[in-house]
């Protein structure tokens, strides 16, 4: 079965299109990104939306984890991290 070829070179992009202005992108380290969005309420205090705004950054915990990105840990010390972290459970519990 034969198909009509052109004689043009086919591009998977267009050269003109590359010009064009675009939103600068934004980098984010972690997988995923930290879209948090309050909108303020009709008759609601900018302070109140605040208060929302960073209650959600907390619930997310977005700064606790920019802290623990912002260096490498190697993962011998990330597990002694956490097998020191289970046994402070651990023996929490067993005081109660």
């Amino acid at each position: 079965m034969a198909y009509k070829r052109s004689n043009k070179k086919h591009r998977h992009w267009d050269s003109s299109r590359r010009h064009k202005k675009q939103a600068p992108k934004i980098n984010t380290k972690g997988r995923r990104p930290s879209h948090i969005t309050v909108i303020v309420r009709p008759n609601e205090h900018p302070e109140r939306a605040i208060k929302r705004f960073l209650k959600k950054c907390k619930k997310l915990k977005i700064v606790e984890e920019f802290r623990k990105r912002q260096y490498y840990e190697k993962p011998s010390v990330k597990r002694r991290r956490e097998k020191l972290r289970r046994k402070r459970v651990i023996e929490k519990a067993l005081e109660k």
